[in-house]
This record gives structure tokens, sequence and C-alpha cells, in this order.
């Protein structure tokens, strides 16, 4: 957040104008001068870190079967622009480290892990704090999850690596819970977002990243509240529009 105006994240990469969650997605908002951008994390077959939101591979590349049960090469070598008609060119799941690679050394990350099984997420855990320590990610990552008990088990694993609580309802306590957990972050629905959870999480002393926000008047509703991310599908028109509310205020 800069000045008052709150990071664009994209969403996915940028979902809404390219492929989500792909190289070629990521290059979209790279070029669009994002800085931070989410992604989901699963693992595949043969123990890599994949990028990919469904547990399911069907709606992205009209194939059939779980995310974990095709290997990596496998991944590589499927379409995954099947929900993005008229995107020129093919296009695969690619590994979390061809994304990290891709983004360069400028780029802040909201790596989103996905599952519920313990033992799954158990190996992810070990896996995607190796590759934090490997390429000294440290300060460029927040990892969040829905799922408590891996929030949980991350901060027992490492102390180093901030945490963010992603929260869907109101009842599911966020600014609570993610104080609870020892999060750094609560991500709310943006619908969740009012001036009392805002009071709340700065109490807590929590960052708001929010989600998914694609209508310009919700975001600056959004900045007036003092988020610190808005998560959009449409980088490339969100950071021009904040731009120019900055450049006009300058």
């Amino acid at each position: 957040m800069t000045q008052g105006i709150p990071t664009i994240v994209g969403h996915r990469g940028a979902r809404g104008e390219a492929p989500e969650n792909t190289l070629a997605g990521f290059q979209v908002a790279l070029e669009a001068g994002v800085r931070e951008v989410e992604l989901d994390v699963r693992l595949s077959r043969d123990g890599h870190l994949i990028v990919v939101h469904d547990q399911h591979v069907t709606r992205t590349t009209g194939e059939r079967g779980k995310a974990h049960h095709y290997t990596l090469a496998q991944l590589g070598v499927l379409d995954a622009r099947h929900n993005t008609p008229g995107w020129h060119s093919p296009v695969c799941i690619p590994s979390l480290r061809e994304v990290v690679a891709l983004c360069g050394p400028d780029m802040r990350f909201q790596f989103e892990v996905k599952g519920t099984e313990s033992t799954l997420l158990h190996r992810l855990a070990h896996q995607l704090v190796a590759l934090i320590d490997e390429l000294g990610l440290h300060d460029r990552v927040v990892v969040t999850s829905k799922h408590t008990g891996f929030l949980r088990m991350l901060g027992n694993m490492t102390p180093r690596v901030e945490r963010g609580y992603v929260v869907e309802y109101r009842y599911q306590q966020p600014t609570r819970r993610a104080a609870g957990l020892g999060c750094a972050w609560v991500m709310p629905r943006h619908s969740l977002v009012t001036p009392a959870l805002m009071r709340r999480a700065r109490r807590r002393g929590l960052k708001v990243s929010t989600w998914t926000v694609n209508d310009l008047m919700e975001a600056e509703r959004l900045a007036g509240l003092g988020v610190d991310g808005i998560i959009t599908d449409f980088p490339t028109s969100f950071i021009a529009h904040f731009n120019k509310r900055r450049a006009n205020r300058d």
C-alpha cells in the first residue's frame, strides 16, 4: 500500500485478461505493472508444487481427473485455456518454480494453498517452505489458506513466512481467528470488509487484502476504508485507474 492507495494484486495472474494461473497470465500482469500476484498452489502426483485453482483440471483444460493425479510433465502438455475463449495459443499448468522465475525479483506473491487432505497438506507445506528458503522469498511472500490446520502447521514449521487467513463468511470470525492463528494478514471476501472489520483488523495488528474485486466503485470504497491490497481479475484497468487518481492528487 502506497500513500493511501492499496496494492493492486493480480488474481491468478490476470484472470479476466488471460488464462488463469498460467505463464501467459502472469506475463500479462507483469506488463500491466502489477507488483503483486495471487495464485493457487497444489501438489502434482510426482510431488512438484503446481499452480492451479481447482481440484480437478476440467474447467481450465477440458480434460478429466484431479490435478494431483497428473505428473508435472503431464500437466505441461495440457492446454489450460479451455475457459478463456479466443486466447491465441496453448498454455499449460505451470510449476510454482516456473511462475516465480518468470515474475522476477521485484514481484510479491500471495500463495494460496488449496486442499483439505492432511497428508497432502503436510507434504505441500514442507515443499513450499523448502522452495521459499531456496529462492529467498521470505520478504516477498504471504502464504494464505482457508484451512486453519494448515496455517497452524505452517506457523509451527517456520516463523519466517507470513501467513494469511482466507475468509468467505462472516461467521468465520475473520480477524479474531487470523490473530489467534498468528497470521499477519486477513484475506476477506470484499463484501465482508466494513469499517468495523477494518477497526478490528488494525487493533489486532493485521493487514487486509480483499478478493475478488472487479468493480471500480467497489475498489474505491475499499480504498477509502484503508485496505492494504485489492485482488482483481482486471489488474490492467485497475492499475490505470489508481495511477490516474494518484497523478490527479499529486
